[in-house]
């Protein structure tokens, strides 16, 4: 962990002196703005080449299963390698295969198995580079910072995620889907070139323990040991069990609006891509006002108070999202709201519980533990996003929005009865 001077108030004055952390941070941004870009461009493209709701659905657990299969194993290899060459490679990686896909959606070429490979290819090096952000960010912040340090984070790629689902609809009008994609593909390149420039703080210690371990001439056996060791370290503190099982819960539920925001879009509130990037950029929007107000003020509140409100707010404002579809004026602006809503309580909930796993886990473990965890967060994503496919078959989408949005709320319920978890986090 990064050794730097006392702080007393963490905040973002602090944070933009630590210049690795903010080299960090501006290679995460670019990536996230392409990403955001291609999520809007995406979706329209498999609506439009598919039509169904069903195979939506089912791409979007597809994209899960390498992260549930594989992903423990990519966070063990993560800690016996530079964090900062995983993030090179797989940002490089990705972005060859997003734009494959581009060109062969150009070229007219693109068939339903093309999307399913690059799926599974795509999520395959998500499996390595999510592991190795989160074990870079204690490396490049004091503990005290962690907090504020992941806020700041959350504020800075969601500004970035805000302003590309802004330019998304109206790059697809101008530009069309291929070069809006292609566009994404080239910032994934300059994100692994400013990710190589990051300089991270020599720590002896961690870099003995990777040596050894690279050198080991019983490596696979000691990689199981690895593995087992964040289960055991998973057991142990159970909070973080607690907190990954409960988010579980909260992905299966989102999955409805995951999977059917672009038909609820087009079938419902009647709008185009213009429409899909509104509400996906105030639901960004909001996440940025809540990462904001968490890096001046979250270390104020305990943790938990943090998690409960936030998922009480996602499911309620979630909820409310279908009342739209029941009006006949004012569908849109009224959906926005909701969504803007919804990304208030999503880094209330999030950004607490990520803080807590960098503050209690070694560094030399953070890649595979916090590997686990995301196993464990997304391992209900394939099954919500089938049921999202097949029950928009026979149920409207307003109906699921309003049955899972208050499933979601009343999950924090149960945090809230908890007093081991109210009192230790």
């Amino acid at each position: 962990m990064r050794e730097g001077t006392a702080v007393n108030k963490p905040g973002i004055g602090e944070l933009i002196r630590i210049k690795p952390y903010m080299q960090f941070m501006l290679g995460k941004m670019v990536a996230r703005f392409g990403d955001s870009i291609d999520s809007i461009a995406y979706s329209w493209m498999v609506y439009m080449l598919t039509g169904s709701k069903l195979l939506m659905g089912t791409l979007l657990a597809v994209n899960f299963l390498p992260n549930i299969l594989l992903g423990l194993f990519a966070g063990a290899i993560v800690d016996r390698i530079s964090p900062k060459k995983v993030i090179v490679l797989t940002n490089s990686g990705r972005g060859l295969l997003v734009g494959v896909t581009a060109l062969l959606f150009g070229m007219g070429e693109l068939q339903v198995w093309h999307l399913f490979l690059v799926t599974i290819l795509n999520s395959l090096l998500e499996c390595f580079s999510s592991p190795a952000e989160m074990s870079s960010v204690p490396r490049l912040l004091p503990q005290s910072m962690l907090l504020s340090g992941n806020a700041m984070s959350s504020s800075a790629t969601r500004l970035a995620e805000l302003a590309g689902l802004a330019l998304a609809g109206a790059l697809i009008a101008t530009v069309g889907i291929t070069w809006t994609i292609l566009m994404d593909a080239g910032l994934f390149a300059l994100s692994a070139v400013l990710m190589s420039r990051v300089v991270y703080p020599s720590d002896p210690s961690t870099e003995e323990v990777l040596a050894e371990k690279l050198s080991s001439t019983d490596a696979p056996r000691n990689l199981l040991s690895d593995m087992i060791e964040a289960f055991h370290f998973m057991r142990k503190h159970s909070l973080l069990l607690i907190g990954s099982i409960l988010f579980a819960f909260v992905n299966f539920c989102l999955m409805p609006f995951n999977v059917l925001r672009t038909p609820y879009i087009i079938d419902n509130l009647h709008a185009g891509a213009g429409g899909l990037s509104l509400l996906s950029g105030l639901m960004v929007g909001g996440m940025v006002l809540s990462g904001l107000w968490m890096t001046h003020r979250g270390s104020s509140y305990r943790k938990s108070v943090l998690i409960i409100s936030g998922i009480t707010m996602l499911g309620l404002s979630y909820a409310m999202t279908a009342l739209p579809a029941y009006m006949s004026a004012y569908q849109l602006p009224l959906a926005a709201m909701f969504c803007l809503m919804m990304g208030l309580g999503i880094p209330l909930a999030t950004t607490p519980l990520a803080s807590y796993l960098m503050e209690v886990t070694p560094a030399g473990m953070l890649g595979r533990v916090s590997a686990l965890q995301s196993m464990l967060i997304v391992s209900a994503i394939p099954l919500g996003s089938l049921v999202a496919g097949a029950a928009a078959e026979v149920l409207s989408t307003p109906v699921l929005f309003i049955a899972f949005g208050i499933l979601l709320a009343m999950s924090a319920v149960s945090l809230l009865l908890s007093n081991t978890f109210r009192r230790n986090i």
